[in-house]
């Protein structure tokens, strides 16, 4: 049966020559084959109590303009989606890392499910690492959260440790907060949408200059989440306030150190779930693109948290995210293709970076016994944003990944610098 596509999920098809709406991630576990993470695959996933929610990885996308299914793949065989790699030679972390960002440059098969998993059996003497390649279109990052734990080990990934947020701001979980957003969205819409369409864009070496398209990735050492933990509670901040902060200091340090002034402010887009806790998490994309203003330029760390905190104060008692996943809808739904497609690049044209941060479980996970012993992403970005930064913590530690275009940002390695230099920054408070 075929299944009419949500326009929530349409709009993660406007793929570009430049950005491809593909999430990316690497997940590195002890020595694994690609036979055994198959039977994993099927038997947990698509055998298992949970198959039904994710039944749209055996679905591949059919039809034109507004007119578009999910539908049933009639070919559809595990072993095309997962399978040894095809490179040579992927033998240390910055092999990986190239190999990596030359992927992120390539489409899927849109004849088939867009999904693969790319088994690298010989990583190190030990170990394994998986290249993980998902169409946005499919779902977003708290759904595929959802589907890596379902993967995992039932003792080491109990029900209770499962994030249900994405690690971004939680709305206001109380009936009367929900009915009070929804009821605001007529009224708020307009406003918000005009304060979107009139922010000037962010001008820098890292936004404004076209993109190549060819695509780098980097990711940080594990990061101690007692550390941000203890900023927190001396700033009465959260970790994602800390993290956000931190994030506009490497993109001021960044900049500074590359002969580039800092903008007055920094302003990102950040994914924010506007999903119901009571309804059932399935493979689907329920978030909305929510901008953020970042403080840029020389400031003390802790005036720079608080600033942050201030801001993410405010969204989360804000119908921002609701309005404006009901704004892209009803965009998506009424406009021609090309007319709303437009719309959307255009506001989304104002940030520098896609910054998104996900909690995962806080003890070790392991898959068919195997030990996972670091998981990294990587956000993809869409019309002229050139940078992602995802972070993700579990089992106590932090890891920050970055994905950039080479037009932009060269050596993702020295933004990764910026980061850790902040890192050590945090310590001092």
């Amino acid at each position: 049966m075929r299944e009419p596509l949500a326009p929530n999920d349409a709009i993660w098809l406007q793929d570009s020559a430049t950005n491809l709406m593909v999430i990316n991630a690497i997940i590195i576990t002890d020595r694994l084959d690609h036979h055994t993470l198959r039977s994993a695959f099927q038997q947990r996933i698509f055998e298992g109590p949970d198959a039904t929610r994710f039944e749209r990885l055996r679905c591949r996308i059919t039809g034109k303009g507004h007119r578009r299914y999910w539908e049933p793949d009639p070919d559809f065989h595990l072993a095309r989606h997962i399978f040894p790699t095809r490179a040579k030679n992927l033998h240390s972390i910055e092999a990986i890392q190239e190999y990596v960002g030359r992927e992120a440059s390539h489409k899927l098969d849109r004849d088939r499910p867009q999904w693969e998993i790319q088994v690298i059996e010989a990583f190190d003497q030990d170990a394994t690492a998986l290249l993980v390649r998902i169409h946005h279109s499919i779902a977003d990052g708290e759904a595929l959260v959802c589907l890596l734990f379902t993967l995992m080990d039932r003792s080491c990934a109990p029900e209770s440790s499962l994030p249900h947020g994405g690690g971004q701001p939680p709305l206001e979980d109380s009936w009367m907060g929900r009915f009070l957003r929804t009821a605001a969205i007529p009224l708020a819409a307009p406003g918000i949408l005009l304060r979107r369409l009139t922010w000037f864009p962010d001008r820098s070496h890292m936004h404004g200059p076209p993109l190549s398209g060819t695509k780098r990735v980097a990711w940080t050492r594990p990061l101690d989440l007692d550390v941000l933990k203890k900023a927190k509670h001396h700033i009465g901040a959260t970790v994602n306030d800390v993290l956000m902060a931190s994030v506009a200091g490497a993109f001021s340090n960044y900049l500074t150190h590359h002969g580039d002034k800092a903008p007055p402010r920094f302003l990102i887009s950040m994914p924010v779930n506007v999903r119901n806790p009571a309804d059932p998490l399935r493979c689907d994309n329920h978030f909305a693109p929510v901008p953020l203003e970042l403080p840029a330029g020389p400031c003390a760390l802790s005036h720079r948290i608080l600033a942050v905190k201030g801001r993410m104060d405010e969204l989360k008692h804000s119908p921002a995210p609701q309005v404006i996943f009901e704004l892209q809808r009803v965009l998506l739904t009424l406009l021609p293709k090309a007319v709303s497609r437009g719309l959307i690049d255009f506001l989304a044209n104002k940030c520098t970076a896609v910054v998104t941060n996900i909690t995962g479980p806080t003890h070790d996970i392991a898959l068919e016994g195997r030990r996972v012993r670091s998981i990294h992403f990587w956000v993809p970005q869409r019309a002229n944003i050139g940078i992602g930064i995802s972070m993700l913590s579990f089992a106590g530690k932090v890891q920050l990944g970055v994905i950039t275009d080479d037009a932009l940002v060269p050596d993702p390695a020295a933004l990764i610098q910026a980061f850790e230099d902040e890192f050590e920054a945090i310590k001092t408070l």
